[in-house]
Order: C-alpha cells, then structure tokens, then sequence
C-alpha cells in the first residue's frame, strides 16, 4: 500500500477490505468522471444521490465500524485517508456525509469500549445519517427546535433547521433540540417520517450537491429511545468531539486539493496547442509550466500532511479514556484550520496560471475547486481560530471547547445580548 496519499487510486489504499471493493472503486470512478459536468448542470436525475446510496448498498459507509459488525475495521486515521478520497473524487460526497462519518466513528469506539450502540446496526444495514443543528437566528448558545410530550404522551419535534447538509441522502437526521428544562438534546427523526419536509434551497457558491438546505419539523413523532443527551457525552471531550466535525471540512478540503492537481496534470499532458512566445513547442515539457505543476504538487502535499497529521493525533487522543484525553488532537486540528485553506484556494487559484482562455471554458468547471474550497473555508472563519491560537500561546489560555453561530456573544460561559 503506497504510503502517498497522493498515489492512492483504491480503496484498499486506505484500508477498506471490503470483499466489494472493486464494485466500490467503480462507483467513485462514476462520480469523480461526472463531477464536473454536474457542477456545472446540476444533478436533475440525482445520479449522485443514487451513487452515494449504492456506496452504502456496497459496505462502504460502514468501513469504520468493527467486522464482527459489519463493517471493515477502519482505524479513525484510516477513516479520514477514506473521507478526503472521496471528496477527490466530488467534495461534495464527503461533506454530504459528515455527520454520518462521525455517527459511524462514535459508534465504533462505543462498541471499542463494550457498549450497545443502535447506530451501528443501522450503519451497517446501509442506512445513513445526516444532522439538523443550526437555526441561522437566535441568541448564541440557544436552541429554537423543541422536543416536549404532547397531551397523548408523545415525544414531538417543532422547529426548522438550516444548512442541514446531507439530508436529501439521509434516512435518519440527528436534530438538535431543547426540552421543556432547555436541555441541549439530540432526536433522531426518520428523514420520511410525517412533518418533515426537506428544502433544496442551498444557494451557495460552492458545494452545491450537499443539499444543505432547510429542514421544518411539524409535531414529528419521536421514539424516546433515539433521544441522546447533546453537544458531546460522558465518553467525548466537547473540544475533540468539535475536532471531528472539523476535520472532516479540512478532510474535504484536502480531497479538492488532491482533485485540482489530477485536473491541473490531466489538462496540461492533453494539452497539443501553445503559444508563439512560449519556451516549448509542448506544453508539458515547458519548464515553466512543469514548475507551476511542481509547485502545485507541493502544495497538495503539505494540506494532505497537515490533515493526515492532525488525524493521527486526534484518532490518539479519542482512544484514550475521557480524563487522560490531552486534547493535542483538537490543538492540531484548530492549527491545520488556520493553514489548510489558503494553500488550498492558492492551489485551486494556480491552476489558471496555466493556459489561455480555454482554461476558463465553463464544461471544464475548474472553478468550482476554488469555489468549493472557499465555500468550505467561510463555514469557520480563520482569523478566530488564529486569534484563538494566538491567545493560547501568549496566554495559556484553553482553546474553546466549542464554537456557536448566532446573535449575541459568549462571556465565561454565559451568554450576553
């Protein structure tokens, strides 16, 4: 197995033995050869919906789960190597199932530890998970969604959810919630289930294949048995529990790296016409665009380091009982942030640097990189992850355990207006 990440061609590179693992490299081919023409036309036959559930059909969103349940043993370095492969192929396909990754991961180190997770019988039956947690409006720290008894004694959700990323792939959305005390809990509701309705209506510049759009729960019926105490539990520290969920965004970004180099080459060893003034009469054996390639591969190299690094010490720390946790897993992610995407806009910026007009044709879709990577990058803004850095390194202070969007602001905890 290639130690290169940047080598990697299978599945099996990354650990996966499943015995489907041929019909699993088809399928990825599949999205990775229709990416772009989807970017640029949309998905009206959602041919990556049914290509993501054929993934699950295959075992492959089960591969961090144990054998002996049914899945293929995946290490959680392993599982990050696996995340930034697919994104390779669409980043979209990653970022769709970031909740379910970090449900899978959960209940592997649950089942690590002797517990009962229902989970992971639902993962490895191909079922997959999406969540619901922000509300774009509100005071930080606040929840709108509600779970409270009804007068028959049933559990109902009521609210409505943004960028509830993956849910039109889902057959099950973790949705963050408050009961009657204000208890931050997390209810798991049926993606078909009555009084829920799915909105395609995410409009951003990138990632436009997630369907991170909006959620409305109506009087939505909950079993009490899938309803979990929120934001983290006794077996994770809120910082590496945030870390997960971060890591799959640099895991993402990684894979759109890897991406525009294999187009930037791909494009340029096609390449028969040049220019009058250029060095080379091809443009593959002009030593200036070799160098812009090279420099190009670099790049790639270090995002990939950086966020296999940050997996490996984190993949650590979340082996480790609760109170020996050290957090540097979380460190190295909050560090990887900060540098991760801006060498990845600069690689997906370099690759016009490489040809004329033709390079801007709008089939090629060689701009949703950028667009997908900065789309990624805004969902946590840098500057606060340095200043935050920053602070720790100046002051000692802790890193934040974990981040909030709305209004107000966070003071010791406690939150002003």
């Amino acid at each position: 197995m290639p130690e290169d990440l940047l080598a990697f061609t299978s599945v099996a590179d990354v650990g996966v033995t499943l015995p489907t693992v041929g019909e699993i490299d088809e399928v990825i081919a599949r999205i990775a050869t229709a990416a772009a023409t989807r970017d640029h036309d949309g998905d009206p036959e959602q041919g990556l919906r049914a290509e993501v559930r054929e993934l699950a059909a295959l075992g492959l969103t089960a591969a961090r789960l144990p054998v002996s349940v049914g899945g293929a043993g995946l290490s959680y370095a392993q599982l990050v190597d696996l995340q930034i492969l697919l994104a390779r192929a669409d980043s979209n396909v990653t970022q769709s199932l970031r909740t379910h990754f970090t449900t899978s991961d959960r209940a592997a180190r649950a089942i690590a530890r002797g517990e009962t997770d229902a989970a992971a019988t639902e993962i490895a039956a191909g079922r997959i998970y999406a969540g619901a947690t922000t509300e774009g409006e509100g005071a930080i720290g606040t929840v709108g969604t509600t779970l409270r008894t009804d007068a028959d004694g049933v559990l109902r959700v009521n609210g409505r959810k943004a960028y509830a990323t993956g849910t039109g792939y889902a057959d099950w959305i973790s949705v963050l919630v408050s009961d009657e005390e204000g208890r931050h809990l997390v209810a798991l509701v049926a993606a078909d289930a009555d009084g829920v309705v799915l909105h395609d209506d995410w409009d951003g510049v990138g990632q436009r294949l997630t369907t991170s759009g909006t959620v409305e729960f109506t009087d939505v019926a909950v079993d009490p048995a899938r309803v979990r105490v929120g934001e983290g539990s006794r077996a994770d520290r809120l910082g590496n529990l945030d870390a997960v969920l971060q890591l799959t965004h640099l895991a993402t970004l990684a894979g759109i790296a890897l991406r525009t180099r294999d187009d930037a080459i791909a494009w340029l060893r096609s390449r028969t016409r040049t220019f009058s003034h250029a060095s080379t009469a091809v443009p593959a054996e002009d030593p200036q665009l070799q160098e812009r390639i090279g420099t190009l591969d670099g790049l790639v190299q270090a995002v990939v380091a950086s966020v296999r690094a940050a997996a490996v010490l984190l993949g650590a720390d979340l082996e480790r009982p609760l109170e020996a946790q050290t957090g540097d897993g979380h460190l190295a992610v909050t560090r990887a942030q900060v540098i991760v995407p801006s060498l990845v806009l600069q690689a997906a910026q370099s690759v016009f640097d490489l040809g004329g007009g033709s390079l801007v044709d709008g089939r090629l879709a060689l701009d949703r990189h950028w667009r997908n990577a900065r789309t990624l990058s805004n969902h946590n803004p840098v500057h606060l992850k340095a200043r935050s850095l920053g602070e720790r390194a100046l002051l000692g202070n802790d890193l934040p355990e974990i981040w909030y969007v709305g209004t107000g602001r966070i003071d010791a905890g406690k939150v002003t207006r």
